[in-house]
């Protein structure tokens, strides 16, 4: 099956359990509720959306410019804008790759120095989330087994990023299967790119701005409830929810979290004193302004890129 044909399935899967979430409620409130949006807030909203992509885009060239590769800035910033077209909408995000076949294709880089960058790209954003998370749920008041439960998945991703013996078996592993052994056919070369990525100022700069890009992200979460003039959460318990549902949607491995994300959402919405229509409505809004406008930008950066003359089985 080509990408674009999963796209699709990802955007009809999409539509349909956003509908399912809003027709569970009273069409004539969900349509009150929907029309009570404040639009003066879109543009503080989508501003900070496109703000949160400044952490992630940094971390993103560094890891670049740490393995020697040299592109042009312009260049950097539309591959990796074009990486949001396919990165969060498909399963562990191995959409992301895209950026290694349009760096292959547009500028001759191999992709077998590529893909070990993406690789840790994504890693680092996962111990981001984690870390978001783990504040979100000391701040959330959960039950103190969530917060050792989160500890230990760190304790489990630091032992392999940095215990080599253990991250060779791992990452061997992994370029064993089908897909990956496409993309790497140097173990050696893997290895040493991943070495240089997990350096310890490399592996700083990069945490900090994980976490940085979630509490930015966040933060446009918030301002989604108060354009629906609900004041009833302060921005710290928006960002424990927002945080927390994402990680959820991540371990289900569903692309995009889609359902499990959302359900999420408006399950720790509801538990906080939020009606359920609302929250409903709030999760979907939300994601629409963060996940999907995300994607369609990179959809648009896919044009520039040339990501569109080429196919690609991922």
């Amino acid at each position: 099956m080509k990408i674009d044909n999963k796209i699709i399935l990802v955007l009809v899967a999409a539509v349909g359990i956003y509908a399912i979430f809003l027709f569970t409620s009273d069409f004539n409130i969900v349509s009150e509720k929907i029309s009570n949006f404040k639009i003066s807030y879109l543009p503080l909203i989508l501003s900070f959306v496109s703000a949160s992509w400044i952490p992630i885009f940094i971390k993103w060239h560094v890891l670049l410019k740490n393995c020697e590769i040299d592109i042009p800035l312009t260049k950097s910033i539309s591959v990796f804008l074009s990486g949001s077209a396919f990165t969060t909408i498909t399963p562990g995000q191995v959409g992301a790759l895209i950026k290694s076949q349009i760096l292959k294709t547009s500028s001759n880089i191999p992709r077998t120095r590529t893909v070990p960058i993406i690789v840790m790209e994504n890693v680092y954003e996962l111990v981001g989330v984690i870390l978001a998370s783990i504040i979100g749920i000391i701040i959330l008041g959960m039950d103190f087994y969530l917060i050792i439960i989160a500890i230990l998945a760190l304790a489990v991703i630091f032992f392999f990023m940095f215990y080599r013996p253990a991250s060779e078996i791992f990452f061997k592993q992994i370029t064993k299967t089908r897909f990956f052994s496409k993309y790497v056919d140097n173990m050696s070369e893997f290895h040493t790119i991943v070495q240089k990525s997990t350096n310890v100022k490399a592996a700083t700069v990069c945490i900090v701005l994980g976490v940085t890009y979630w509490f930015i992200i966040s933060t446009a979460a918030y301002y989604v409830l108060i354009a629906f003039d609900i004041n009833v959460l302060d921005y710290l318990t928006v960002l424990a929810i927002y945080t927390t549902s994402i990680l959820l949607g991540a371990i289900s491995f569903i692309p995009a979290g889609i359902g499990v994300t959302e359900g999420s959402i408006a399950g720790l919405f509801t538990l906080n004193g939020i009606d359920v229509s609302t929250a409903l409505i709030l999760s979907v809004m939300i994601r629409v302004l963060t996940l999907w406008f995300s994607v369609s930008v990179g959809f648009i950066a896919l044009k520039f890129t040339g990501g569109f003359s080429f196919k690609q089985d991922y």
